[in-house]
This record gives C-alpha cells, structure tokens and sequence, in this order.
C-alpha cells in the first residue's frame, strides 16, 4: 500500500494515544497515558498545548465545541473545563480493583455516547483472561455492554454505526458487534480478524469513510487495512515500533493521524525508532469520518 508518512510533533510521549481530530478547532487532541497528560495540537502551527491530569488518562470525549471534554482517569469519569482547569466527577470507577485495572481504549458511538474499555493488568503475570469490561456512558449512567475481554483495544464503528469493533490485544483478536443505535447495546460478537502475535499486536483503530478498518501492529511497526469483509487489503510501513492508535483529521478529513509511545510496551531489544513517542501524519488516498462529540 502507497503512503507518505512524516513526524509533524516530535515529542517523545510516553505513551501517545487516542488522537481525535475536533473538525471545530481544527486541532489534534491526544494523551501520554503515563504523563497524565491531555494534549491539543495545531498542525498548522505547529503548537502543542498540555492539561497536566491528576491521575493516568487513557481516553477522552470532546463536548460539542466548547471548553469542556469527558476524560477517562484512572479514578473515574470527569468533566473537564479547559478554560478554568476544574474537573467534574461524572462517573466512579466500575467495581474493579483499582491496583490491577483501569480504563483503556475509548471513544463516541455515532449518536454521541461515549463507550470506553478497561484493561486487566493482572493478565501479564497471572495469564488468566477475561477480565475486563466495555462501558457506555450515557444519560443514564455508566453501564457495562461487553464482558470477558481482557485488554479492549482497537474500538471503532461502521460509518452507518451499525457494527463495532473491539481488539482484545492478548487474544490476537479484532471482534464485530451488532449495533443497536437506539440503544447502544452490541451484540452477536464475532471474529472479525485473527492474527499470529509475532506478526503485530492489535492496538487503536479507526474506520474510513468507506468502512475500511485500520489497525495499529505494536511491535511491528506498521499500520494495517481491513476492508469490512475482514480481509487484509495492505500494511504501511512507520518508523516506530510502537504505533499505538489513529484518528482522520485535517481539512478534508484526508490525513490519517498517529501517535505512538517512546516507553517500551513489551521486553524485547527491537529499536523503538528515533521518534518514538511522536504524532505522525500518514497521507493514504483515503478520507475519514467526523468524530461524534459526547451528546449527554
């Protein structure tokens, strides 16, 4: 597969994740997870503003076109105000115990609720799976929508919202749900796509506007392409071996975005590249699709 890719933030994040692309400020909104840190990027400018968090931030929603955004700590739900730098409880943790799991992957369904993941940090010493959860936040709360998964990665959904995907990263696994859109329940989990763990580690994705699923490989150092029948439509080269998660941004929604992590994720003695940690700009011939904001 033909792609330019060039470093527009080298930055050196620890743990660079879930890019959204706000169509309204025309920024990047990003993390470094383990920095605590929420960051805004202007590609144009070149500048990158920083909200230091209380706590590990794994994901976040964008309110409309205000101040505000949804984050995901690791000790619950806030509403953040970017003006005044107040957070709002919204939601405690769910009944996990918080010394081995926190929030992960995250994002909007189509109609504006926000569903995040968790992520069983026991799993890498005990091998025991299953033991993380999906939420949805909505105007009735948070609820759980999706069990025995064990590091949820990798969420996305369909351009009509109709189907959902979620990585279980451990498992080598990408899952298709069912998506009721009045209710925001997934059901009738499949295999959507399988692959051998020394050939990439599922991480974040996102889907162009003509339902190709694009995955990271962590470990690998590639981005991939699904067409929505699940077959491997090409992989893309990038110079980091920790590509994390994507978003489609600029004007056109024709940029395809990347961040990546400068922390080494797994043992191992493979280089992580010399820009690891930055946000990377991918130009593929394709366009995205606009990020729902939370509407709750």
């Amino acid at each position: 597969m033909d792609a330019s890719v060039r470093c527009v933030l080298d930055i050196k994040a620890e743990s660079g994740e879930t890019p959204v692309w706000s169509v309204a400020e025309r920024k990047l909104f990003w993390v470094d997870q383990e920095a605590h840190r929420l960051n805004g990027f202007d590609p144009v400018g070149g500048i990158n503003e920083s909200w230091r968090m209380p706590a590990h931030v794994s994901s976040f929603a964008l309110r409309g076109a205000g101040e505000r955004i949804v984050v995901a700590l690791r000790t619950g739900l806030f509403d953040f105000d970017r003006a005044s730098g107040a957070l709002h409880p919204i939601a405690a943790p769910p009944p996990y115990p918080v010394e081995t799991h926190r929030y992960n992957d995250g994002r909007c369904d189509r109609q504006g609720r926000y569903l995040i993941g968790s992520v069983d940090l026991s799993y890498f010493q005990t091998k025991v799976p299953g033991g993380a959860a999906v939420y949805r936040l909505d105007g009735s709360g948070l609820t759980e929508v999706i069990g025995d998964i064990t590091c949820s990665n990798g969420m996305a959904f369909s351009p009509d919202g109709r189907t959902m995907y979620l990585a279980d990263s451990p498992a080598g696994v990408v899952y298709a749900f069912d998506y009721d859109i009045a209710t925001g329940t997934p059901s009738n989990r499949r295999v959507f796509v399988e692959r051998d763990r020394d050939d990439g580690i599922f991480d974040g994705a996102e889907v162009d506007a003509t339902g190709g699923y694009w995955v990271c490989l962590l470990m690998k150092g590639a981005v991939a392409r699904y067409t929505p029948d699940g077959r491997l439509d090409g992989e893309i080269p990038v110079p980091v071996l920790q590509p994390t998660k994507l978003a489609f941004g600029g004007p056109d929604l024709g940029t395809l975005y990347l961040t990546s992590a400068g922390h080494r994720h797994l043992p191992g003695d493979q280089p992580l590249g010399e820009q690891a940690g930055g946000v990377f700009a991918i130009e593929t011939g394709f366009r995205g699709i606009a990020e729902p904001t939370y509407r709750f």
